[in-house]
């Protein structure tokens, strides 16, 4: 990754720091336009120049687990630079001994981000991930609580969308143990996500949203911005269009008249119902042959597709276990077909697709 920053964006300097409890310690404070970072000073820089000397590159290589290391915030869209807000202990950041807290990212493999946005920093930095692994969202929210006895009616909560799932955390993580230690992980292509409109919000918050689950549970959020919001919808569908460029088909148990079936949602060829013990295909239909469906709410979908030839509605009715499940896959599966007729989007997304051929060595131009 390429880092770099400029001077006339920051201020750093050293002070000494009293608690009141221990002898005064050095501390390294680094000044941007809304955000002062402290940082006790206890680190060498073994580059053979002074870690607040301006500009400097850094090559680090990425840990087949745990990435780099470091995590990131500001950007662009808060008229600050993008600097390194937290580096994991025995990781690549962290063993490089070059990197700090409160480095400002100037490039990243010689493309100049001093002036992108947050998510196009993270952008940049995926490409070094397999797609599998990449973050393509982190940010803290508000929670709604759904049990009306909680004293507080909102707590806070750390999203994160990373490659197939989206994680709910009361604390960002850290290290990679953390991401096995989520409160709640679901499969972005196996929930729903809604952006609320004033007339659907329950109370005075504004910028709100819910994520229905695949067991149908509905998780609401708040946001402070309008531009968070907005972020957080880019997020969501960049990682679910991905996930199912990434998987291509999912295939889920079923019920018809009796018999174990099975139904598989293929990118490429659509719908296909077939015996799950024999394997014989009893039917198939493309995408754009779905006219209509409806469930029951609770394990039956009736869906209605049009024969190419008659021209005649066939309506097939099939039973699930996981029901919404089935349900947000397929809308995950048709709203990625929409985002291919889309060359905007795509563009977009072209780098992001192709992180997993990308090299896993980088290097990082920083300033302190």
């Amino acid at each position: 990754m390429d880092f770099r920053t400029a001077c006339e964006e920051t201020k750093t300097g050293i002070c000494l720091l009293q608690d009141g409890n221990q002898e005064p310690f050095k501390v390294r404070l680094h000044l941007a336009k809304d955000i002062l970072m402290i940082q006790e000073q206890d680190v060498i820089c073994v580059s053979g120049e002074p870690f607040y000397s301006g500009e400097r590159t850094v090559t680090i290589r990425r840990q087949t687990v745990g990435g780099f290391g470091l995590s990131i915030k500001g950007g662009a869209e808060h008229n600050i630079p993008v600097v390194i807000s937290k580096i994991s202990k025995e990781q690549r950041a962290e063993l490089s001994g070059l990197l700090f807290i409160g480095d400002a990212i100037l490039q990243i493999n010689g493309i100049n981000v001093r002036k992108c946005r947050h998510e196009e920093v993270i952008k940049k930095i995926n490409r070094n991930f397999p797609v599998n692994q990449q973050i393509v969202y982190m940010g803290w929210c508000e929670a709604r609580e759904q049990d009306p006895l909680q004293d507080r009616v909102y707590s806070p909560t750390f999203l994160a969308l990373r490659g197939s799932c989206l994680y709910k955390f009361l604390a960002p993580p850290v290290t990679t143990w953390d991401w096995t230690r989520a409160e709640k992980t679901f499969s972005v292509y196996e929930i729903m996500c809604k952006i609320l409109k004033d007339s659907d919000l329950l109370d005075r918050r504004k910028h709100c949203f819910t994520v229905q689950s695949e067991s149908g549970e509905d998780l609401y959020f708040s946001v402070e911005l309008e531009s968070d919001l907005a972020q957080w919808e880019r997020a969501f569908q960049t990682a679910t269009f991905l996930e199912v460029e990434r998987i291509q088909c999912k295939t889920y148990a079923c019920v018809l008249e009796s018999h174990l079936m099975g139904l598989t949602i293929d990118f490429s060829t659509g719908f296909i119902c077939f015996d799950a013990a024999t394997k014989a295909i009893l039917w198939r239909y493309k995408f754009s042959q779905l006219k209509g469906s409806s469930d029951d709410g609770k394990s039956k979908i009736k869906f209605l597709f049009q024969n190419p030839d008659t021209k005649q509605i066939e309506a097939k009715e099939l039973e699930f276990s996981n029901l919404f499940a089935v349900l947000h896959c397929i809308h995950s599966f048709f709203a990625a077909k929409v985002a291919c007729l889309d060359p905007l989007f795509l563009g977009n997304q072209a780098t992001a697709s192709a992180a997993a051929s990308s090299a896993t060595t980088s290097k990082a131009k920083y300033t302190t």
